[in-house]
């Protein structure tokens, strides 16, 4: 420790004769690069000191020094860049140095974190004795690096609980060390960030993050994190918001048989096939199309109509670039009458189900396709229900996925979600913030089954289906590829044509296909495997999710501004109640028009020149 000491002088003394070669240790105005408020989808990656040419590590003292030197207009001499040299170089070898710094450095002494927690609904909680503040995961990480995790208050997370509990704590400047938010909780960084309430994480992102996290978050080539960099700090870390959770379109295979049909690729091949079963039905308390109860075409809304609005090229609720270029609100674009156009028609013919907006209870829907009510829905890879082959024992009923409709020119397009997953902050003045990277190492390399022994230990603990939000010390920052949904399908494939497990597939899911393979050896009866077969092995794999025709289109923008907390519930009502009446008759098609108008009269035109001017166009 002693020679880290002498380092870190070093790196002080060579700065102090930086400023003076570079300033003339004069009070010049600083240049600073300040992002804006919120930032749009792919904002401008900033130099990230982790892939920076001229050193690993900057520090604050020196980027301001550089800053300043820029303001002043100042020719940098061969003194000043040797002393930055030697300040930059100083301060890497301190920390290169350092045991501390590496990704499972343990600490000599026990040091303590304290974080937070949101409850959801359901967690499923330990089983006894284990708890949240001490179960497998907490002891696991004491253990390894000697870091003692506690829980300082734990909260409901339902109706924003935890935001609103958070937002108390920041208004008293009593904060927890270590915390984790969501996309929708954007404004609160921004207060953090602008009270400096926030450590800088840039160092131990840099030495502290294992290979498999930094490999895993690479796939999303920076945009996770391009929102967190701030003049070269990076205030949170931000795990990945995975894509190819769009909606497909699931229908009865045995109903197909039963009336010579084929498997629907366009609209026109839906209608027909809704028209053959209204006129003759396959069952007795057969409904017809089902559709979600309130956001009709949402492009992140499962069991919306997102896929057929896409057909004729619209993606409502969210922001994308409209026809002039410029960015828009989805359910605005005109494309969007298109797709309303159809599902009034369904609805005015008895094709779509005619109860469809009093059907609001959690898994109404899903329970209708369990019941035989219905045998065409849209709905993500993951939703084939798990209950149908009990109500199904013999096998031959099934539920299969397709691409459709596709557009006009033979294209199925989805929308990805934001990049920027939940992120994790550390408080400024917490001694420790790179603990927080090694943590989520550990996490990680217990949960995907990396240290066998501790995934077994994790389990013995564990209510069957325990939230892994609520586990995790850091919440729900999750880290998976951009693309776990198809490589897992992958694995799925192998396994089921080659009988072996892929050499890529973690435990998890070397289980699942385990599973499959005693339905297939069951000729293709019974719950075990059921929902590995048709969710993994049909759903994801690529045949679906990367067939040529699949466009991956990606949102402008994905956060919050600053007038939606105020003016967006008032848009997203008029939007549902707007879209609901058209769809059933109450309002003529035309009523769209007036729709749009109001809907930029009542602030919409606001926050759209808000996202315009964070984006750019």
């Amino acid at each position: 420790m002693r020679k880290i000491h002498h380092l870190r002088l070093v790196a002080i003394i060579a700065l102090v004769c930086y400023l003076l070669a570079a300033c003339g240790g004069s009070n010049a105005p600083v240049a600073t690069t300040t992002q804006a408020a919120i930032p749009p989808a792919n904002p401008p990656q900033p130099v990230d000191p982790a892939t920076a040419s001229a050193s690993t590590t900057t520090t604050a003292a020196a980027t301001t020094a550089a800053a300043t030197t820029a303001a002043a207009g100042a020719t940098t001499t061969a003194a000043a860049t040797t002393a930055t040299a030697a300040a930059t170089e100083a301060t890497t070898a301190a920390v290169a140095d350092d045991d501390i710094w590496t990704p499972y450095g343990r600490y000599p002494e026990t040091i303590t974190i304290t974080t937070v927690k949101g409850t959801p609904a359901n967690p499923n909680f330990f089983l006894e004795p284990n708890s949240i503040q001490d179960n497998g995961m907490t002891r696991y990480v004491l253990d390894k690096i000697n870091v003692q995790i506690e829980l300082a208050w734990e909260v409901a997370s339902e109706n924003r609980g935890f935001a609103n509990r958070l937002a108390l704590q920041i208004a008293a400047n009593d904060l927890p060390d270590m915390f984790t938010l969501g996309q929708n909780d954007y404004i609160l960084y921004r207060q953090l960030v602008e009270n400096n309430m926030l450590a800088d994480l840039s160092q131990g992102y840099e030495f502290c993050v294992n290979d498999h996290v930094r490999n895993t978050l690479a796939s999303y080539e920076g945009r996770n994190l391009a929102p967190f960099w701030q003049d070269g700090k990076l205030l949170a870390f931000a795990g990945g918001r995975y894509g190819y959770e769009h909606n497909q379109l699931w229908y009865r295979r045995d109903w197909l048989d039963r009336y010579d049909l084929e498997a629907p690729s366009s609209i026109e091949d839906m209608e027909h096939i809704l028209r053959v079963w209204k006129d003759d039905p396959p069952t007795e308390d057969y409904v017809g199309f089902i559709l979600h109860h309130e956001i009709v075409g949402g492009v992140y809304q499962s069991e919306s109509a997102s896929p057929l609005f896409a057909s004729f090229g619209s993606f409502p609720n969210a922001w994308v670039k409209g026809s002039d270029g410029q960015t828009v609100w989805g359910s605005v674009a005109p494309e969007t009458k298109d797709g309303l156009e159809v599902l009034a028609r369904w609805y005015a013919e008895g094709l779509l189900d005619r109860q469809f907006m009093t059907r609001t209870a959690g898994g109404t829907r899903m329970a209708m396709v369990v019941a035989g009510q219905t045998g065409m829905y849209f709905n993500p890879w993951w939703s084939a229900p798990t209950d149908f082959p009990a109500q199904y024992p013999d096998g031959e009923e099934e539920l299969l996925p397709v691409n459709a409709p596709l557009d006009q020119d033979g294209n199925f397009t989805i929308m990805f979600p934001g990049a920027a997953g939940d992120f994790i902050m550390i408080r400024n003045g917490y001694p420790h913030p790179e603990a927080m990277f090694k943590i989520v190492n550990l996490e990680f390399d217990m949960w995907r089954g990396f240290d066998m022994e501790a995934y077994d230990m994790l389990q013995e603990g564990l209510g069957t289906g325990t939230n892994w939000g609520y586990l995790f010390p850091t919440g729900g920052m999750n880290v998976e590829p951009q693309n776990v949904v198809p490589n897992t399908g992958i694995y799925y494939r192998y396994f089921v044509e080659t009988g072996e497990q892929h050499p890529d597939a973690m435990p998890s899911v070397q289980r699942g296909c385990v599973n499959v393979g005693i339905f297939l050896d069951n000729g293709k009866k019974g719950v075990t495997g059921w929902g590995g077969y048709y969710q993994r092995y049909i759903a994801s794999s690529p045949e679906m999710m990367l067939a040529d025709n699949v466009k991956i289109k990606l949102p402008e923008y994905y956060y919050v501004t600053e007038s939606m907390a105020e003016i967006k519930p008032t848009l997203d009502t008029l939007e549902s109640t707007t879209f609901l009446q058209i769809i059933t008759g109450e309002l003529p098609l035309s009523a769209f028009d007036d729709f749009v108008e109001q809907w930029y009269t009542l602030g919409g035109q606001t926050i759209t020149d808000e996202v315009r001017s964070l984006v750019g166009y």
